[in-house]
């Protein structure tokens, strides 16, 4: 059975949802009611609350993956849904180190489908473990923000607690450039 479980962070609510095999579904909200609503939506199956069965140890890492993005932090066990496409996709994503950063058309290359760049671009975008699967470190070519699932103020603290940019205005979009990029 799924189960979903919420815990507030610095930047909101993570809500996500697993299973007995791992971690299957994670999103950022301002509110436990939206991120209840969107896990419901986005599962067919029944989603159950889970108070007392979440692996303490998981928890730790979500918060962790949050709010220091740059440290190590234990592994969890994940279950993320997709195509193969979206899967080797996920797998590069989570190839790139902290701290650093790669391009959509890097991401295509290193998969062997350099044309691919665009459905990278929305591989990113159907990444079901944001802040695990670090889709944040994907940035369009010429230094470009690209887009981000959970806004691009979201992308842009994540990338400065990795010491990646300076914290700039918090007004980006996704046509705005990374500063000394």
């Amino acid at each position: 059975m799924n189960l979903l479980h919420q815990t507030p962070c610095s930047l909101g609510w993570l809500s996500w949802v697993f299973d007995a095999t791992g971690l299957r579904w994670l999103t950022l909200t301002g509110t436990p009611e939206e991120g209840h609503r969107q896990a419901r939506a986005g599962f067919s199956e029944a989603v159950g609350r889970a108070d007392k069965l979440v692996p303490l140890a998981w928890e730790e890492a979500l918060l962790a993956a949050v709010e220091c993005p740059a440290a190590r932090h234990p592994l969890i066990p994940v279950q993320a849904q997709g195509t193969a496409f979206q899967r080797a996709v996920w797998d590069a994503l989570s190839t790139i180190p902290a701290g650093q950063w790669r391009t959509y058309g890097d991401i295509a290359a290193q998969i062997g489908r350099p044309r691919a760049v665009r459905a990278v671009g929305s591989a990113c975008g159907a990444n079901p473990l944001p802040f695990l699967i670090p889709c944040h470190r994907v940035v369009a070519s010429g230094g470009r923000w690209g887009g981000f699932g959970l806004g691009l103020e979201v992308k842009e603290i994540l990338l400065f607690r990795e010491g990646m940019i300076p914290r700039i205005s918090g007004r980006i979009n996704a046509h705005d450039r990374i500063p000394f990029l």
